[in-house]
């Protein structure tokens, strides 16, 4: 058996399994349900005839639980961008058009509803208070309810470059709107943090970098999909409000939460 690591992340770590599969090994603090979960999204994903790794079996290895999937060998689209910056607009339209094809799929799932995954987290975060909430999650019930796939963790580090592009983790996959799909990616993109490690200055040009990768990629979705670029900004507000319950920075936290407070001035 192949267990050379091949990625790592806050949930899992991936390893090679044998010459044609590779094993997503979950952290054992993960819930046996959620991985159960991603295996049947990637699953269905798989059978809509998406370009996304077979999903295998589920297995379980000493006191954690993995899930073997055919093995895509390439560099994820984040690799390809960091080595040439150059590619950014063209990575873009390729995101762009992938995004498309995963949200022209038809899913109706009650277990995986998109809003309601989105009130959960904005109801078990600690950083806003009850009326904040109140108020954000009654924006929501606003917004126009779609049953179509969405990815909810669509960026160019989920997807592996080849002779074709492949979408992986789709752990956060749900039934609903695809222009909610795309504000997540836009709000991926724009706040996701930048080691300290990296120099002031450098630092500087990769939020440069980050902004401008988010208006292109939102920019060619749009050109595509004929979607509205306010019609995607419409649902800031409570993605905004739920991303406070992930494994945010003290930096990213604030970024959120004062884009929170100016978006509730316009919303609600």
């Amino acid at each position: 058996m192949d267990t050379k690591i091949i990625g790592n992340g806050r949930t899992a770590d991936v390893m090679g399994y044998d010459e044609t599969c590779v094993l997503k090994l979950f952290k054992p603090f993960m819930d046996g349900d959620a991985i159960e979960r991603e295996f049947n999204l990637a699953t269905y994903a798989y059978r809509q005839g998406l370009p996304t790794p077979k999903p295998i079996a589920q297995i379980a290895q000493n006191d954690r639980k993995g899930i073997v999937y055919d093995r895509v060998n390439g560099k994820s689209l984040l690799r390809l961008l960091s080595d040439n910056p150059m590619q950014m607009n063209a990575i873009a339209r390729q995101m762009a058009g992938l995004h498309c094809q995963i949200n022209a799929v038809e899913f109706t799932d009650a277990e995986s509803d998109q809003k309601n995954n989105i009130k959960y987290a904005i109801n078990a975060t600690m950083d806003l208070g009850d009326d904040d909430k109140q108020r954000i999650i009654a924006y929501l019930d606003t917004l126009p309810v779609v049953n179509r796939l969405c990815h909810g963790d669509f960026h160019p580090d989920n997807i592996i470059a080849n002779e074709t592009l492949w979408i992986i983790d789709w752990m956060t996959a749900s039934s609903g709107n695809p222009l909610c799909d795309i504000a997540r990616s836009k709000l991926i993109l724009e706040t996701s943090e930048i080691p300290d490690t990296v120099s002031p200055a450098l630092r500087f040009l990769l939020r440069f970098g980050q902004q401008r990768l988010a208006k292109t990629y939102v920019k060619e979705y749009c050109k595509i999909s004929n979607a509205k670029v306010k019609d995607i900004n419409a649902w800031m507000l409570p993605l905004y409000a739920a991303r406070l319950v992930e494994n945010l920075s003290d930096r990213e936290k604030g970024v959120i939460i004062k884009k929170i407070r100016s978006e509730m001035k316009k919303r609600c």
